[in-house]
């Protein structure tokens, strides 16, 4: 039967209503693996995925590999931007019509859907082999005590630096072992280069804040889901913001691009962000080539190790009134435990797998000449597995927002780190209802 493989343009997508969405139904899927053989040949349908630029890429061409073992299957892809996707699998989840049969979702928003929306999400807990897969991406594809959607690309978080100033300043990175360590070394790179240590965002977002707490093991919120943010730990977290800040040694992150603009310009010695930085950096300052190295993340204690961190990622989940379920169910099984496949969406799209045997490929361990040939992946793969569990719940988007505004009152205004926490800890009490 001839493939239908249709990648439709971002342009023709957005000129779709919302509401226009056709009606479908809902076929029982089998759940779990079907042996290969006759099962192979009996899956058929017409598979439709919502997902955005790379991602799309990727699963188009594990789309095409699929179909060497299922031939009967047809595939229509649609591309839209990530907030697109938000808007229209939201109005069709409510409508109950329109669904797609697989969609993109990034990870950390993937238990706000599974929790507003319970039971309309195949449920993969039977399928899925946790073990195979970085404790974090399980802890973000699970709501209700479900699986409700499958792993893809992770984002472990290291520190980026420049070498070149490191060295200029007399600072070795191999001496920078706590915050406390990092701080010393800003205020010594400023003084002897005039370059900032760090970007931080003083209310656009909360990630470094975030970063602090989760190498501490902590969370916005508990594994019951109540609100968490006067914990030691986020105190803790917010006390080294105000300390960092307070030493001089940043220039504030107001938006991506002049971001880009204080990394290209040589304006920042060091970025703590997640593995996919390492693309950008490539693409922004190709003339900095071999003139950064990645280190762990600084930790709170010197003779404490820390627990990982983690910013952004994808999943990939299959509505449960799909019209094509049983053939969507088997596609993102396929594609997301498909080895090669995950190395090759991590050497041509960056999309770094989650999936750990995948990780045990030789590309992961081979030296990046950008990066001066340091092996940055060996250590990315460390930082993944050592990530705590988190539970986003339905309130992460939102906590958020409340969370940037508590930055803001620390660097900005000035405000006790402990009094913003407590504060915020009742807000969004009262927000969240516990």
């Amino acid at each position: 039967m001839k493939r239908q493989m249709k990648a439709t343009a971002l342009s023709l997508v957005m000129a779709l209503s919302l509401t226009a969405c056709s009606g479908g139904g809902a076929p029982v899927t089998k759940g779990g693996s079907e042996a290969k053989g006759e099962a192979d040949k009996s899956l058929s349908g017409t598979v439709t995925v919502w997902s955005w630029d790379v991602a799309l890429a990727h699963l188009q061409e594990e789309a095409e590999k699929f179909n060497e073992i299922y031939p009967d299957v047809e595939f229509n892809f649609e591309e839209m931007g990530v907030s697109q996707v938000y808007s229209k699998i939201t109005t069709c989840l409510q409508s109950g019509i329109g669904l797609p049969d697989v969609v993109s979702l990034e990870g950390e928003q993937m238990a706000k859907f599974g929790e507003k929306f319970p039971d309309k999400f195949v449920d993969f807990t039977g399928d899925i082999k946790a073990e195979d897969f970085l404790d974090i991406k399980i802890s973000e594809c699970t709501a209700g005590g479900k699986v409700v959607a499958y792993p893809w690309d992770a984002g472990p978080c290291a520190m980026f630096y420049r070498t070149d100033i490191f060295e200029q300043a007399g600072v070795k990175a191999e001496d920078i072992v706590t915050w406390d360590d990092f701080i010393e070394a800003g205020k010594t790179i400023m003084e002897k280069t005039g370059t900032a240590m760090m970007p931080l965002a003083t209310a656009r977002k909360d990630t470094t804040y975030r970063m602090l707490l989760m190498e501490q093991e902590g969370f916005y919120f508990d594994e019951n889901g109540n609100t968490n943010v006067n914990s030691p730990e986020s105190i803790r977290a917010m006390e080294m913001i105000h300390k960092i800040y307070n030493a001089g040694i940043t220039v504030n992150d107001n938006s991506w691009d002049d971001f880009i603009a204080s990394l290209s310009g040589s304006k920042i010695a060091c970025v703590p962000e997640a593995v996919w930085l390492a693309g950008s950096i490539k693409d922004a300052a190709p003339d900095q080539s071999g003139k950064w190295g990645v280190m762990e993340l600084p930790r709170f204690d010197k003779d404490k190790e820390s627990g990982g961190a983690s910013n952004g990622g994808s999943v990939l989940a299959v509505p449960a009134s799909a019209k094509s379920k049983e053939a969507a169910v088997e596609f993102v099984k396929f594609a997301m435990t498909d080895k090669e496949g995950n190395v090759e969406g991590f050497t041509k799209y960056g999309l770094y797998p989650s999936y750990i045997p995948a990780l045990d490929s030789e590309v992961f361990k081979e030296g990046d000449e950008f990066f001066g040939g340091q092996k940055i992946y060996d250590l990315f793969n460390a930082v993944g597995q050592k990530i705590p569990k988190c539970n986003y719940t339905a309130n992460f988007a939102e906590a958020i927002d409340l969370s940037k505004n508590a930055v803001s009152k620390v660097t900005l205004d000035g405000q006790d780190p402990k009094t913003v926490m407590d504060g915020l800890q009742e807000e969004m009490k009262a927000k969240f209802g516990k």
